[in-house]
């Protein structure tokens, strides 16, 4: 027998790029607000009496915790699900689990290696699916850096962000984020680490839409030059530790230094999704300087994934 859930197809976060423009800036503009409202009035009730189930396949701090304590924050509950004992997609099929999730849960976290995962979870389950990282797209995170900047200038329009480093998942939300809200994004990246071209093409049709851009450089110099923001991630991703040497000599002229801060203009900030490996993509005196703003992003996990939870869920 079908469950009254299962006749209705739900919402999803399964990336940035293939969200429409005006729901991307609505949940940026979300996100600000449950955070001033969380600082005015404190925990709500909003999802009394609902529950998430977290599974995650990659170790997790920022993100298992902002989740766990977003749903406890807005009256509900999280239930972490062992990645071991259900062991998804094996002992266990994604079609089952979706399916059976769906029976008792009101939202599905998931943080994986594939994106494939991800999609096949969301196309089985009747209940929203929320893409908590995987090897293609990282958009919670951008989502709170998309908060954070528009905490500090009052407009993501017009803001110029340059990433150094991979082109990575942080990388691709990053730029999917500055495409839906009219940013300039510059990618500078060593030859072998661009962002595929497939996704820049989706990319380069939303910065036409919203008066953005995109570009991608070789020189850090010339990608910070006129800079708003600095973005940097770690050089080696989870699950590339067998690149590791290759990628620190691929990666060497990219660190965001002091000298690279002369470039860029006086009042650029500086941020990263963390953890943090000083001493290679960042250096100490960089992050501990005022201009880095990556706490304050961190922060901001908290309340962009309360936007998220909320928009989805009670949209059920």
């Amino acid at each position: 027998m079908e469950s009254k859930r299962e006749s209705k197809k739900p919402r999803h976060l399964l990336n940035l790029v293939d969200e429409r423009s005006d729901r991307v800036v609505e949940l940026v503009a979300a996100a600000a607000r449950v955070k001033a409202e969380f600082q005015k009035s404190g925990p709500s009730d909003l999802l009394k009496g609902r529950t998430a189930a977290l599974f995650f396949e990659k170790p997790s701090l920022r993100t298992r915790v902002t989740f766990e304590v977003a749903m406890i924050q807005t009256g509900g509950a999280a239930v972490v699900l062992d990645p071991a004992s259900v062991s998804l997609g094996k002992r266990e099929s994604v079609q089952d689990a979706a399916r059976s999730l769906s029976r008792w849960v009101d939202c599905i976290v998931a943080r994986t290696f594939s994106q494939n995962l991800v999609e096949e979870l969301a196309l089985y389950a009747s209940v929203p699916v929320i893409n908590a990282l995987t090897d293609v797209e990282h958009p919670c995170q951008a989502l709170a850096f998309g908060e954070m900047l528009l905490e500090k200038r009052g407009d993501l329009k017009g803001a110029r962000v340059a990433f150094i480093g991979d082109g990575n998942n942080v990388a691709n939300s990053l730029a999917a984020l500055a495409g839906h809200c009219g940013m300039h994004f510059t990618l500078a990246c060593p030859e072998g680490f661009e962002q595929p071209s497939a996704f820049l093409a989706k990319v380069t049709d939303l910065c036409r839409a919203s008066g953005g851009s995109y570009r991608q450089v070789r020189d850090p110099r010339e990608a910070v030059h006129g800079a708003d923001v600095i973005y940097t991630d770690v050089w080696i991703s989870m699950g590339e530790e067998n690149q590791a040497a290759q990628k620190r000599k691929s990666f060497s002229a990219y660190q965001v230094n002091t000298q690279l801060l002369t470039a860029a203009p006086s009042e650029c900030l500086v941020t990263h999704c963390l953890p943090a490996h000083l001493g290679e993509e960042i250096t100490a005196e960089v992050m501990e300087s005022p201009r880095c703003v990556c706490f304050d992003e961190a922060e901001n996990r908290l309340h962009a994934q309360k936007a998220v939870l909320l928009d989805l869920i009670r949209s059920l």
